[in-house]
Parts: C-alpha cells; structure tokens; sequence
C-alpha cells in the first residue's frame, strides 16, 4: 500500500493532509516493509514536507498514540524537536519544572538522547523520576503535582516499525518533527525548539493546522532548539489561525549575552546536577537561559502578559522554592506509584 504513495513522493508531488495521514497510517500499522518505509521517508526528506503534510502525519500518529487524559483544559508542553548538536544542558526539562512551579500544568513529552548523549528522559530517570508510568498514572502526575513525564516510546508503540528505517538511514526525517506536535495529552499551548530556522513557520502552520491554542516556534541564530541568550531567536508565534514571526534579543530583557560555552551540559549524572543547582537557585548564564524559555511559555499559555513580566514569575518559581518542590514531588510520586505494584508499560 505505501509503493503508491512512493511513487507520489519520489515523483516531487505534495501530498494532500488526507493523503499524508493515510500514508503515516500505513507505517503505523505494520503493512509497509522497512524497505519501503526507509525509501519512502528519503523521498519525502527530497522533496522536503509541506505544512500540511507534517500535519496529516501528525494526526496519524496522535490517532496511534496511548492518550493521557487531563483534568486541565490547558496544558503545556516543552517538547522540542532536539537534534541540534549543540551539547547544551537540558534546558526545557528544567524550564518545565519551573512552569509547574509558575502554577501550570505540564505534560512534558521526551525520549531518550538520540543525537545527544542525553535526552530528557535520561537526564530526569538520573534526577530519581521514574519513566515507566502508565497513561493514568501521568494524568495524576500532571493533575496534583502540576508536572507529569509522557516517555514516547511507551506511548507511541506503533513507532516501532520505523525504528530500524531510521536509524539506518542516519539523518533527520520528518519523524524528528513530528515529536513535539503528538504530545499524548493533547497539549494545546507549546514552546517548540527545532534544529533549523527554516523549520520555524513551516512547523507553526502546522501547529495551526492541528488546533493548537497557541505556541512559539523557536531557533536562535547560534543554532539552539531554545530561546537563546548567547544570540537573537527567530520565532515564530502561533494563536489560533494567526501566525506571526519575529526576532527575540536577549539584551532588550536584561540579560547579558553570553557564549555556547556558558551552556555546555556533560554526562546524564553532571546534567542532572546543573538542574538540582538551578532549581535550588543558583545564579549564571544557566541560569538566564532556562528562566528566558521559561518566560516564553508563561506568555504563550497567558499565565504572563509579556516576556518581562514571564522573567519575574520564573525567577519567583526558582527563588521560592516551588520549582524544586515540584522536583521533589514528581521523584516521590513515581516512586510510590511504582510500589503500589501498579504494571508499568516497559
């Protein structure tokens, strides 16, 4: 069933939102061969995906996805697409701790480091946080603590069949996308990193697209998947139907301008160090850097008026301590969800 919409890719034709939510569907379901799946996603990658493309094989893999049901009707989500091989620390884990702490609900949705030797779910099962909750189990998390942990390869099961593809392949394919906008709790208001400036309006038409209340779309000019300090940002904004796109200049909120050098992460065990330091309010570039994303997704989910007023409440997150509560708390809740002898999914 894929060699048609094979065909179609290696002939340069876009495929409509339908077409491309049937083709993902396909994969999904265990019906192509690695074969096909590895040529079909070369294709794609040469043709380069359209908005709506990246949108249908979104739905597609929502559809699949184990769903985590929120009591919040807004949730918020720092998901980024990773791969931008910077070797910085895990900047939107410790920013969504200070969300939570902020007083928003955060579905945080990750994985394990794929081009960096440490991805979110590494870094939070070396700070004691327990990956392995199931769908209910994520939804307590996120409904009493304010911060839940949605590990992907748990919840999107039916990746399994483009795993191997992927990896033989060696470079980025439109599934390096596709992360961020298949949060199983549905997040509606989201701060996105992506590897490549170009991706920024392509991936906000289709957050819109897809329904999303609002979101950032950001790259920074010295190549981060974050809002960076060391640089301008390009963002681009999503609300509602609406997208407008902008640059971020650190210095215009204070902050003094920095290196990469300043950001540098290491191991899993010294990168969950930097976000107990953090979260326990110590100072730096770190620092600056994690209460700037911060700040940004207190804007887009409307819990702050302006990037300003989005600084003072993270640093009040950080300085109060409620930051590293909801650390503590979100460690000691998958601990003992995990010694009732609830199943878990791995």
């Amino acid at each position: 069933m894929l060699k048609d919409y094979l065909s179609q890719a290696i002939a340069g034709q876009d495929f409509s939102r339908e077409e491309a939510r049937a083709a993902m569907q396909v994969i999904m379901s265990g019906q192509a061969s690695e074969a096909q799946i590895g040529a079909f996603l070369t294709a794609m990658r040469m043709k380069g995906e359209t908005s709506l493309e990246v949108a249908g094989f979104a739905e597609s893999m929502r559809s699949q996805a184990l769903k985590v049901e929120c009591s919040s009707n807004k949730i918020i989500d720092t998901c980024g697409t990773g791969g931008d091989r910077r070797g910085t620390f895990n900047i939107s884990t410790a920013a969504a701790f200070v969300l939570a702490g902020a007083g928003l609900n955060v579905a945080k949705h990750g994985n394990r480091g794929v081009s960096s030797s440490c991805g979110s779910a590494d870094v939070l099962n070396a700070l004691g946080i327990k990956l392995e909750l199931p769908p209910e189990g994520v939804s307590e998390a996120i409904d009493t603590i304010g911060v839940g942990f949605i590990f992907a390869p748990s919840f999107h099961q039916a990746m399994k069949y483009a795993v191997k593809p992927r990896k033989e392949l060696g470079f980025r394919t439109v599934f390096n996308l596709l992360g961020p906008l298949t949060n199983p709790a549905g997040a509606n208001c989201q701060l996105i990193g992506v590897y490549d400036q170009a991706l920024t309006t392509k991936v906000a038409h289709a957050l819109a697209e897809l329904g999303v209340t609002s979101a950032m779309v950001v790259h920074s000019f010295d190549g981060l998947d974050e809002i960076s300090t060391a640089s301008p940002t390009q963002v681009a904004e999503v609300r509602g139907e609406e997208i407008r796109s902008y640059v971020i200049e650190p210095e215009a909120y204070g902050f003094t301008r920095c290196t990469l050098a300043d950001y540098q992460g290491g191991t899993i065990e010294e990168n969950a160090q930097i976000i107990i330091r953090l979260l326990k309010g110590e100072q730096g570039f770190k620092r600056d850097i994690v209460l700037l994303n911060a700040a940004a997704a207190l804007v887009i989910a409307d819990a702050a008026g302006d990037l300003e007023e989005g600084i003072q409440l993270a640093a009040k997150s950080i300085d109060s301590g409620t930051a590293y509560t909801k650390l503590e708390a979100l460690q000691q809740f998958t601990q003992n969800y995990q010694d009732r002898g609830e199943l878990p999914l791995l």
